[in-house]
């Protein structure tokens, strides 16, 4: 056993210095295949699937448990996500929705968002099992046994913490003590692990092998299931054996939308693709191409700003959970509503002056069949932390997908070496005429909108990103940047961004945005809070873009995060 430990941890480190040395950070290029994740060794488990013979799907789900390990504060077995696969010979796509779920019983724990966020009352019923496995019965190749090898060898043998994962560990300390099991893993003799130090995850790995013989009942049922309704109890939260029994993943088509030529494949309600197609929709209304780049334009920039403020409050007015409310999908990503809601900015000054004053548009009228409306008056997941990662194989088949716990660490509660969501805090829990209104056994919003791009049935660009609400506006950003600036998929994701929603009192900017623009905003009435150089607070998206040309793919790991992109 003890040489088999040591085999793996050599295997670990010599796999850490090749890819530190073969694989610098910026953009990868090649044929065969192609992976963009946040972790270089979760980029090199999709790799290796690939190479051994095995379709995107295969990669995706390799990476996404691997993630899961190397990258613990944004995702792994105790959360949930979503993932748009693409079928290049079938020309088909799905959505797979595996989002977290509040409880059959969530509402006995009492839970107060001012004080339980990172306790167990807010723990929902993880998904990330369920779709992951899923994706492997539908569309996978290779045996989960070999598709699950890196995520357990990587646990068992343990991994370096990289510079992101330690100052991660040090902003959220306070959630790592607040589990003694969590702070076991975190921390050596009370101390927190700092860069270089080695993390080793014994009982995830047990976890992870349980998973790889017996698949999805390994985790929903059986020992592990019991082991963790009883942790979880016992820390005060609610999740029942029939929570995770009765957990499916839902398998639906992506949400379709077109913008200047290209078919837009993103995440259906209730994530957040809807905001994506509507923003589109409304900026297809100017010709960006002809004007210049936001980060020179106040006004461009402006324009850009004032879409996604009202595309924001259009999500926050309507978008819940499909099957406990009515959803205007129809109406929101409407060309014809799109054109309404671009008609409405004003295109010299902020208005309403206050960012939280704008008023969500009516989109009923554009609705096929006309619905009751439904009024959302409370905001939520402005702090969230997620991951993403993109994947192209051979033959094109594509996947984006885009996982989380919720908050940096998620609740801080370590059941089974399973680190736990804290999914309740997306919720709305004061309002009950709000669309995302907590109730038992619902699932609540989420920013999160993995989204495959077609140009003519081919793949065109494959993007996500972390990064809560962010997320809406990285992703609308980086797309403009490619289609319409036709930047290189590097330089999209080099470029500044910014961020302003229903929510906030500021027009947040990168520090590349020019000083006479960001000038120039101000007298325009806006209020700005401005990061340096290129931050974490954006995102990190991770993109795939291929040559419609000669099909050369060209990936690109937001240098924003600890992330690479590996082509062959």
């Amino acid at each position: 056993m003890k040489a088999v430990y040591l085999k793996a941890a050599l295997h670990i480190f010599l796999l850490g210095f090749v890819l530190s040395n073969a694989y610098p950070q910026g953009e990868a290029e090649g044929t065969k295949g192609m992976v963009a994740t946040a972790h270089p060794l979760a980029s090199e488990a999709a790799i290796e699937m690939l190479q051994g013979g095995g379709n995107a799907v295969d990669a995706a789900i390799a990476a996404a448990f691997a993630i899961g390990v190397v990258e613990p504060d944004g995702s792994g077995l105790g959360g949930g996500g979503g993932m748009v696969i693409y079928l290049k010979e079938k020309n088909e796509s799905f959505y797979i929705n595996y989002y977290a779920r509040a409880s059959e019983r969530g509402s006995e724990a009492g839970y107060s968002g001012s004080k339980d966020a990172k306790t167990a009352k807010a723990i929902c019923v993880p998904g990330t099992v369920a779709g992951l496995t899923m994706a492997h019965e539908k569309f996978g190749t290779l045996p989960l046994k070999k598709i699950l090898e890196p995520a357990i060898r990587y646990a068992s043998a343990g991994f370096t913490v990289d510079a992101t994962l330690a100052t991660l560990i040090l902003d959220n300390i306070e959630t790592v003590y607040a589990d003694e099991v969590t702070t076991n893993v975190f921390c050596v003799d009370g101390f927190p692990l700092m860069e270089g130090d080695r993390i080793i995850q014994k009982e995830l790995a047990e976890t992870l092998s349980v998973i790889s013989r017996e698949g999805k009942r390994g985790f929903y049922e059986g020992v592990v299931a019991e082991s963790m309704v009883k942790g979880i109890a016992e820390r005060g939260g609610t999740l029942t054996m029939n929570d995770f029994m009765s957990y499916e993943a839902e398998l639906t088509v992506p949400l379709h939308g077109t913008y200047r030529g290209y078919d837009i494949l993103t995440a259906n309600v209730p994530q957040s693709g809807l905001c994506l197609i509507e923003a589109l929709n409304i900026l297809e209304n100017y010709d960006l191409k002809s004007a210049p780049h936001y980060s020179e334009s106040a006004t461009i920039l402006h324009l850009i700003a004032e879409t996604e403020r009202f595309t924001y409050a259009d999500r926050t007015a309507y978008l819940g959970d499909p099957n406990e409310n009515v959803i205007p999908v129809s109406g929101l990503i409407s060309k014809k509503y799109a054109k309404k809601r671009f008609q409405q900015i004003n295109r010299e000054q902020l208005d309403p002056p206050a960012y939280r004053d704008v008023v969500e548009g009516d989109p009923f009228p554009y609705v096929k069949k006309k619905t009751g409306k439904t009024k959302q008056e409370e905001t939520t997941d402005s702090g969230g932390h997620t991951t993403h990662l993109s994947v192209i194989d051979k033959d094109g088949n594509s996947v984006a997908l885009t996982q989380t716990l919720g908050l940096f660490f998620g609740s801080g509660q370590t059941v089974e070496g399973v680190l736990m969501n804290c999914a309740m805090t997306n919720f709305s829990h004061r309002s009950k005429n709000s669309v995302n209104f907590y109730k038992d056994g619902k699932q609540s919003r989420s920013s999160i909108m993995p989204t495959i791009i077609l140009k003519d049935e081919h793949p065109f660009l494959i993007a996500g990103s972390p990064g809560a609400a962010r997320i809406i506006a990285t992703l609308i950003e980086v797309i403009i940047n490619v289609i319409d600036y036709e930047m290189s998929v590097t330089e999209a994701n080099l470029a500044p961004r910014f961020f302003v929603r229903d929510s906030e009192d500021y027009l947040y900017l990168e520090s590349g945005i020019r000083p006479d623009v960001r000038q120039e905003l101000t007298e325009m009435g806006h209020t700005l809070k401005v990061y340096q150089g290129i931050d974490l607070f954006f995102g990190g998206a991770q993109m795939i873009y291929v040559d419609p040309a000669d099909g050369t793919y060209y990936g690109s790991a937001d240098k924003r995060r600890g992330g690479i992109a590996i082509g062959y």
